[in-house]
């Protein structure tokens, strides 16, 4: 019954930890067995955890109290994490058995580290050689003296991360057992000054040392703070609250020596008041041999002649770095420095001025540490150098084919190039105007490979030459307008970059102006033109960029995958998130095939505006049934239905024939409905035209003979031939005359004026109405009592009838339309009668009548 019982037991917690969801997460990797319990709430250390795991991860949990023994059974455990769990007691033996622990984290906790328990905590960690106890000084400790536990049973210690308390009590710690220990790391400082003995305790065998976050303003700083350090090889204060003049001054131990790194970020001190050099300062770090010099964000504005550039050992210097200040190198006397330190400083191979001359909120530092590892260099040449990579690959020079860059007539500033420099970076740099037509001559550049020139503030972009072949590889274009280049068919420096960003660019505004920067780079292989409103390109685009092999174009404005990108035969990744594309077409998806087939292709189109509808359907279909690799292995792309509804890609394939099942029925109705539209289409026309054959035939007729008639057109002598009464010539003359002859430029003819002297009258009118285009008559009550008024019609009648008299106006002003003569009955179907009005209608309908086309 008892085992009965047993049984049912284990089956029981069995089940319980097999349901529960916040259970912690087993896996192997290369044969060992690591176990993450992050965040799933647990309040004590589970006892279902395999016996052999070599990596525990306890943080973000909520265990208060560790008590002895409580890793024992882990003999073979060699990591362990309890980060982030309010973790206040921690009993002497908690850490027994833990022989062949090496990593030991405990960030963030609420502990006591000067309690009597935690003295000797550390002791059966015999080859811990990594421990972190950062961020566990609270406010109740920040201003009380510390008494840090006893690290001297570490003897295989080698990295020791903590903070820095305002009173630390160091000399029973037995640090000066530590032989090994080389990095020691204070996260949070607290001191509030610096004294000569405040680190004198601390093993003489340091060689890095990073002191973080001092957020108290220390006022009194010692010159001989550092001197317990004398092997110290690598120096970072970052954030510490005190004047740069002091954190200069704190460099007197190391004069004569050589260091490996000194970096110096955001030291301000509390008044935060801009920081001038002067050669005093900087008497002791130019004593330094230093192969890595950063001086950051520190506000510096400017700096004394013989100070800042005045290296004692200029040939030391490797890495340069000047971000985030406000001061300039080339400006005045430092124009002069520059050039000489230039010359001097054989072996720099990397110098930073970005983020200068204004203050940046957010400045970013490549990565040194991986700029200095050769075996980096083509993840840097692809990504940038603030890749974390440890992926190493060999870089291998081909450079055997260059063409050389020559300069051109006009050229006026040579700049000679520390000779072994490889990384440029003067992103977010501000200048003042380039000036037009300045160009520049570049002496030494042949090692030059990285150039960052992102938001650089310019308006004109010089020409740049070399007396040595152009091998740049990595091009950061960002925020600098592509309109500089539109009119160039080529750029020397762009010539043979590998990989070059272009975002923020204004790409779609030199597209808008049937520019294509693209040729500037035909050796391109990585190209970023993402965030430049880019909506449409050309089929031909990327004809020169034959080798281009990942292009990013993500947050854009493109409807459609482009075209253009079926003629990279090299092509295989394509990042086209957040546009505006709906579907991908089927030709476009037969080439995607078909790149998959011939190699891996990975396609990213998160965050665009796919449909999912019946037009849609073979894309979705597709989606799922491809090989292409895409950025979301579920491939759950949001997408809007036909009727507006939100879902996803992955919901509506799951339920594919819900969706389209009745897709094919509303295709053959649309069928149907188009062929009876192409009926309707056809049959109308056919029966209009058969129903009205002669009539058509009839108005082709008249409108041939107008145009044969226009061609034969006659020149007439006159535009118009006026008949009037006397009572109505002061308001032609003054009136109707500035109308025709001056605002509509036509030549008219009047009797009392036009008539030749010693012509009878009858042979005048005659010929007059016979070299006239058109013929208006003014009525009035008198003009038919005119003597010649009869005979003036006659002629318009004949003229009408038999030659190429036009237009026959008639003018009633102030009269009635019944006064018309009956002598216009003959040709009364081609009379047009006005009524006249003093204002802009009477002109509008004479003006219609006379330039409008009649048959």
């Amino acid at each position: 019954m008892r085992n009965f019982d047993i049984l049912t037991l284990f089956l029981l917690m069995l089940c319980f930890h097999a349901g529960s969801s916040k259970t912690c997460r087993i896996k192997e990797i290369k044969k060992k067995i690591i176990a993450d319990c992050t965040r799933i709430e647990l309040h004590n250390i589970p006892k279902y955890l395999p016996l052999n795991i070599s990596e525990l991860d306890l943080s973000y949990n909520d265990i208060t109290l560790l008590r002895n023994n409580a890793f024992k059974r882990f003999g073979f455990m060699e990591v362990l994490k309890i980060d982030n769990m309010n973790l206040g007691i921690i009993e002497t033996e908690t850490f027994y058995g833990l022989t062949k622990l090496k990593w030991l984290s405990m960030k963030k906790n609420k502990f006591n580290m000067s309690s009597i328990n935690f003295k000797r905590v550390f002791k059966p960690l015999s080859s811990l050689n990594h421990l972190d106890i950062r961020y566990n000084l609270h406010k109740q400790f920040i201003k009380t003296t510390i008494e840090y536990p006893f690290f001297g049973d570490l003897l295989e210690l080698k990295y020791l991360y903590m903070d820095l308390a305002q009173k630390p009590v160091l000399h029973e710690s037995g640090f000066e057992l530590l032989l090994n220990l080389h990095t020691i790391r204070f996260e949070k400082c607290y001191l509030d000054q610096m004294l000569n003995d405040t680190l004198i305790n601390l093993p003489s065998n340091i060689i890095a040392l990073h002191i973080c976050g001092c957020g108290t303003f220390i006022p009194f700083v010692e010159s001989g703070f550092l001197k317990p350090f004398p092997a110290l090889m690598e120096l970072n204060m970052i954030e510490a609250n005190i004047k740069l003049a002091d954190a200069l001054k704190l460099l007197f131990p190391f004069t004569g020596r050589e260091m490996t790194s000194i970096t110096y970020e955001r030291i301000k001190g509390s008044a935060e008041k801009p920081t001038f050099i002067t050669c005093d300062m900087m008497k002791y770090l130019k004593e330094i041999c230093v192969h890595t010099l950063v001086l950051a964000e520190s506000d510096i504005v400017g700096y004394e002649q013989n100070s800042l550039l005045a290296f004692k050992y200029p040939n030391c210097l490797e890495y340069l770095v000047f971000s985030g200040n406000r001061f300039s190198l080339a400006y005045g006397h430092n124009l002069m420095e520059l050039v000489v330190f230039a010359k001097k400083t054989t072996n720099l191979k990397f110098i930073d001025l970005s983020y200068n001359a204004i203050n940046f909120n957010d400045v970013k530092y490549c990565n040194i540490e991986a700029l200095r590892n050769d075996s980096f260099r083509n993840e840097i040449y692809s990504k940038g150098c603030e890749v974390q990579s440890t992926d190493a690959r060999t870089f291998q020079n081909s450079n055997s084919n260059r063409q050389y860059s020559r300069m051109t007539a006009g050229s006026n500033m040579t700049i000679s190039l520390p000779v072994n420099l490889t990384f440029l970076r003067l992103s977010h740099y501000m200048t003042s105007y380039m000036e037009y037509g300045l160009n520049f001559f570049l002496k030494n550049s042949a090692s030059l490979r990285y150039i960052d020139i992102s938001y650089l503030k310019v308006s004109y972009f010089p020409e740049i030459y070399s007396d040595t072949p152009f091998d740049i590889k990595y091009l950061d274009f960002t925020g600098v307008s592509a309109m500089l280049f539109i009119h160039k068919s080529s750029v020397p420096i762009f010539k043979n970059i590998e990989t070059a960003i272009l975002k923020d660019s204004m790409i779609d505004e030199t597209i808008r102006k049937n520019g294509n920067i693209f040729k500037l780079f035909p050796t391109v292989e990585k190209f970023d033109i993402s965030y430049n409103n880019v909506f449409y390109l050309d089929d031909d685009s990327f004809s020169f960029n034959t080798r281009l092999k990942n292009l990013n174009m993500a947050n854009n404005l493109l409807p459609s995958i482009p075209k253009a990108l079926m003629s990279l035969e090299h092509l295989n990744k394509l990042d086209i998130r957040y546009n505006r594309i709906q579907t991908i077409g089927k030709t476009l998806r037969t080439w995607l095939d078909a790149k998959r087939e011939s190699g891996k292709f990975h396609l990213l189109i998160k965050g665009n505006s796919f449909k999912c509808t019946c037009e849609t359907a073979d894309f979705i279909e597709w989606l799922f049934k491809t090989e292409v690799s895409f950025d979301q292995t579920k491939k759950q792309y949001n997408c809007t239905l036909a009727n507006g509804t939100e879902t996803n890609t992955l919901v509506v394939y799951s339920r594919f024939h819900d969706h389209f099942g009745n897709c094919y029925s509303t295709n053959w109705l649309r069928l149907g409905i188009g062929l009876l539209i192409s009926f309707a289409v056809v049959t109308i026309p056919f029966a209009i035209i058969f129903n009205f054959r002669w009539k058509i035939i009839y108005l082709v007729y008249r409108n041939f003979k107008k145009v044969v008639e226009k061609r034969l057109e006659k020149k007439f002598t006159y535009d118009i031939y006026l008949a009037c009464a006397d009572d109505k010539i002061q308001w032609v003359s003054d009136v109707l005359l500035q109308q025709f002859e001056c605002s509509w430029k036509m030549k008219v003819c009047l009797e009392h004026r036009d008539f030749p002297v010693g012509v009878a009258k009858a042979d005048a009118i005659a010929n007059a109405v016979a070299e006239s285009k058109h013929a208006i008559f003014i009525i009035s009550e008198i003009y038919q009592d005119r003597g010649w008024s009869r005979y003036e019609i006659e002629r318009v009648e004949y003229e009408k009838c038999s030659n190429d008299l036009q237009k026959i106006v008639v003018i009633v002003r102030g009269e009635r339309v019944s006064c018309i003569l009956r002598e216009f009955n003959n040709i009364q179907q081609h009379l047009t009668i006005i009524e006249w009005t003093d204002d802009e209608t009477g002109y509008d309908k004479l003006r219609m009548t006379l330039f409008t086309e009649s048959f």
